[in-house]
């Protein structure tokens, strides 16, 4: 903490929380990189239907209260959000087909890692570090290099 300014530190520290991972080692690459103002965008997809804090959601929408729509047991398991608002009822949708959604999130995390792969190599061959692709990655420089490095070797890029 005496190494950096607190604000710099408060920053790094929410935005390893905010990417979902608030370890020493990321905020240590965080910094190291200078990224810590950097925002750190949403995840695509449904991120919002996280099966480990609500296990029982129907990821199907059945009333709103005001801009927000919720399933049946989510409403049910609501602790103060919309009390006092009369839920509207929505119009059934369709159900959400689970293993279709595996086969897409499989084939999305394929596209994805392809696409990293193919951005820390032109990272890479435009002069970037470890360091500075490691702080945007939020982990460490010797995670990066382990990581990517055998990439940017086969391109002829030095490690």
């Amino acid at each position: 903490a005496d190494k950096h300014q607190p604000g710099r530190l408060e920053a790094a520290c929410a935005r390893a929380a905010a990417a979902g991972d608030p370890s020493y080692r990321t905020v240590k690459g965080i910094l190291a990189a200078g990224t810590e103002d950097t925002p750190v965008t949403a995840p695509s997809g449904d991120a919002g239907a996280d099966p480990g804090r609500r296990p029982h959601c129907t990821l199907t929408a059945e009333i709103t209260l005001g801009e927000v729509a919720l399933c049946g047991s989510c409403a049910a398991a609501r602790s103060t959000l919309g009390k006092g608002t009369a839920p509207a009822a929505l119009t059934p949708g369709p159900a959400v087909d689970v293993l279709d959604w595996v086969t897409r999130s499989c084939l999305a995390a394929g596209r994805a890692s392809r696409d990293l792969d193919a951005a820390v190599t032109r990272a890479r061959s435009a002069g970037c570090t470890w360091a500075q692709i490691a702080g945007r990655l939020g982990v460490t420089r010797q995670a990066a290099a382990q990581r990517y490095g055998h990439q940017t070797a086969k391109r002829g890029l030095t490690s």
